[in-house]
C-alpha cells in the first residue's frame, strides 16, 4: 500500500510524488496533517491556514474520483510527526511512503528522522525535489553553491531544457478505493477563530490558478516590468498566494509564459526572473540552514545593537509611523493580507534601518499575517532589506519611502485608499504633510527623522568589523 504525505504542494499537477505514488494503481492514501503546534513555532498566518483547508477540501474531490481517499492526521509538534506518521503506516499497511522535500531546517530534520524510522520498520520513503532543479546540481565554477542571484538565474536558465520544463502527468486512477475518505475540517473547527477579511480574492483551486496565470500572461505580463513597481495598480499576477501553497508550481508558470512567447520580451523575462528569485532563497534555505534558525545569512550582523523600541514597533505595525506610504502599506496588510512587492521592501526597510529595530521582528509580523507567506522568500526578502542576507541591498543603500511614494504612487491613489483620514490631504502634500496638515486631519508626525535615522543605521552597521 502506498502512501502519499501533501506538504506545500496542494495540486493533482506536476505533482512528481503524487504521481509516482499512483503508478501502481494497487492502493494509495494521501495524507495531510494538521500540526496547529508547528503553525504557531512557523508563524503561519490564519489566513494561509484557511486558505489551505479550503484548497484541500477542493482537492478531495478531485483525488476521490480516482480512488485515492485523503485521510487527517492531527499533530502537535513538527518533532512529533515522524512517530505518529509510522503509526499511520502500520495501521493502515503502508509499505511506501510518498513525498516532496521541503528546504527549511526543521523539515529536513523531520524527513531524515521519518527516514531512519522507516528503514527500521521496513517501509521505502521515496522523497522528490519539489524545485525546478535539484539544488544540489546547481553549483558555481568552484564547486560551490551560489551566493549571488544574478550568476544563479544565469545558471538555472540555462539549465531549463525542455526536458528539465516536462510537467508531471495528473495521478492515475487505482482499481479500487481502500478506505474511506475523511472529512476536511472547517476552519473553525481547528482555530475557534473568525478571519475578518474576504477570502474570494484568492484562488482556491489548481485550475483557478491556472486560469489566472494564462489570463495574466495573456493580458498583463508585457507591461508588467513597466507597472510592477505601482501599488495603485493590479499589475502583477497575484498569483503569490498559490505559489506558497503550492496550488501551482515554478514550472507551470514558466511553461505558460513560454507557450505564449520565447520569454524574451522585457516583461516576460521580468517576471521569470521572480520565479527564479522563489527558487533562490529555497536553494539558499537548503544549503544554508542557519537562516532557519533564526540567524543572518551573513554571521557578522548578528552582532548589531538593534534597538529595543515597543512603541515604535507597534506604531509599524499598525501603520502610524506618519508615514503615509508606510502606513498605506502596513494598513494594506493588515486589512487584506497581503502587500505589494515594492512595498514590502519600503516597509521591511523602513523598520530595519530607519527604526532600526530587528529585522526578525518584522519577518516574524508579516509571516503571521500574509496569506501568502512561504519562509523562505519571506526570510530572504527581509535579510535583502536589513542588508544582512545573501547578495543583498548595500547597507548605506537605504531607501527615502518619500521619494519611493512619490515614484511610485505619484498621486497618492494607493495612500488614500488605506489612509482615508488623508482624503482631504492637498495633492502637493500627499507623500508628506505639513504639521499643519497633520494637526487638522488628525494624523500623526513622523515617529522618527529619515535623514538622521539613515546615519544611525549607517553607523551601526559600520561598527561591526
Amino acid at each position: 500500500m502506498n502512501l502519499y504525505i501533501f506538504s506545500e504542494d496542494l495540486r493533482i499537477r506536476d505533482n512528481k510524488a503524487l504521481y509516482e505514488a499512483s503508478l501502481e494503481q494497487k492502493g494509495l492514501i494521501a495524507l495531510y496533517i494538521i500540526n496547529k503546534g508547528k503553525n504557531e513555532e512557523h508563524g503561519d498566518s490564519l489566513a494561509k491556514l484557511k486558505l489551505k483547508l479550503l484548497a484541500l477540501a477542493e482537492i478531495r474531490n478531485l483525488l476521490v474520483s480516482l480512488n485515492i481517499p485523503i485521510k487527517i492526521l492531527h499533530s502537535q509538534d513538527i518533532k512529533d510527526e515522524p512517530k505518529e506518521i509510522l503509526g499511520f503506516c502500520k495501521k493502515n499497511q503502508i509499505t511506501n511512503i510518498f513525498l516532496n522535500s521541503e528546504y527549511p531546517f526543521n523539515e529536513q530534520q523531520r524527513n531524515k528522522k521519518l527516514e531512519t524510522l522507516c528503514n527500521k520498520n521496513e517501509i521505502n520513503l521515496k522523497m522528490f525535489d519539489s524545485q525546478l532543479i535539484d539544488p544540489n546540481k546547481v553549483k558555481n565554477n568552484s564547486g560551490q553553491p551560489f551566493k549571488v542571484f544574478t550568476p544563479y538565474s544565469k545558471k538555472i536558465r540555462a539549465l531549463l531544457t525542455p526536458n528539465i520544463l516536462q510537467e508531471e502527468p495528473e495521478p492515475l486512477k487505482q482499481n479500487r478505493k481502500i478506505t474511506d475518505e475523511d472529512e476536511i475540517p472547517s476552519f473553525n473547527e481547528i482555530y475557534d477563530k473568525e478571519l475578518n477579511f474576504s477570502i474570494g480574492n484568492y484562488p482556491l483551486t489548481e485550475r483557478s490558478a491556472a486560469k489566472r496565470l494564462e489570463e495574466f500572461v495573456e493580458n498583463s505580463i508585457s507591461n508588467y516590468k513597466e507597472l510592477r513597481d505601482i501599488p495603485s495598480l493590479s499589475s502583477t499576477s497575484n498569483l503569490s498566494s498559490s505559489f506558497a501553497i503550492g496550488l501551482i508550481s515554478s514550472k507551470q508558470a514558466i511553461n505558460q509564459v513560454f507557450s505564449n512567447s520565447d520569454g524574451t520580451g522585457t516583461g516576460q523575462f521580468a517576471w521569470v526572473n521572480e520565479i527564479i528569485w522563489r527558487e533562490f532563497y529555497k536553494y539558499i534555505t537548503y544549503h544554508y540552514p542557519h537562516v532557519s534558525k533564526g540567524k543572518s545569512f551573513n554571521p557578522k550582523y548578528d552582532l548589531i545593537s538593534w534597538r529595543e523600541d515597543e512603541n515604535s514597533f507597534i506604531n509599524w505595525c499598525e501603520g502610524k509611523t506618519g508615514i503615509p506610504i508606510v502606513d498605506a502599506a502596513m494598513r494594506q496588510l493588515n486589512q487584506t493580507k497581503w502587500m505589494h512587492n515594492r512595498l514590502r521592501m519600503i516597509t521591511a526597510m523602513f523598520l530595519s534601518k530607519n527604526l532600526l529595530i530587528d529585522w526578525r521582528k518584522g519577518e516574524r509580523y508579516f509571516m503571521e499575517n500574509l496569506i501568502d507567506g512561504d519562509f523562505c522568500s519571506n526570510n530572504g526578502g527581509w535579510q535583502w532589506s536589513a542588508s544582512t542576507g545573501v547578495d543583498a541591498s548595500p547597507y548605506f543603500r537605504i531607501f527615502n519611502p518619500i521619494t519611493q511614494s512619490e515614484k511610485f504612487d505619484p498621486d497618492g491613489k494607493f495612500i488614500k485608499n488605506f489612509v482615508p483620514e488623508l482624503n482631504e490631504c492637498p495633492s502637493n502634500e500627499i507623500h508628506n504633510p505639513s504639521k499643519e496638515t497633520r494637526s487638522s486631519l488628525n494624523y500623526p508626525e513622523m515617529i522618527v527623522d529619515l535623514k538622521s535615522s539613515r546615519l544611525r543605521a549607517i553607523d551601526a552597521f559600520k561598527s561591526i568589523k
